[in-house]
């Protein structure tokens, strides 16, 4: 995961200010380094929020049930019911 926002994090720090100095140069348009730098947190935070959900969905397809039935798996101390 770590490694993705890592990533992510590159990826829009280059294209962000690339797109920001091809606008500049076609329209006159500046885009001010505070707004850059806030559009490249905002794209860090969604890879690692989207990263994140990932990886908890792929942890919750291996885990398993519990065996047996819910009176005999509460634990140690439940007293067992004598058979009859």
């Amino acid at each position: 995961m770590r490694k993705a926002v890592w990533i992510s994090f590159g990826i829009a720090l280059v294209l962000v200010n690339a797109i920001a100095e091809i606008g500049n140069y076609y329209t006159g348009i500046e885009i001010h380094m505070f707004l850059r730098i806030a559009i490249i947190f905002g794209v860090t935070m969604g890879t690692f929020v989207f990263t994140g959900s990932f990886a908890l969905i792929n942890a919750m397809d291996s885990e398993k049930p519990l065996a047996g039935t819910v009176r005999n798996t509460l634990g140690a101390d439940r007293k067992k019911d004598p058979e009859p």
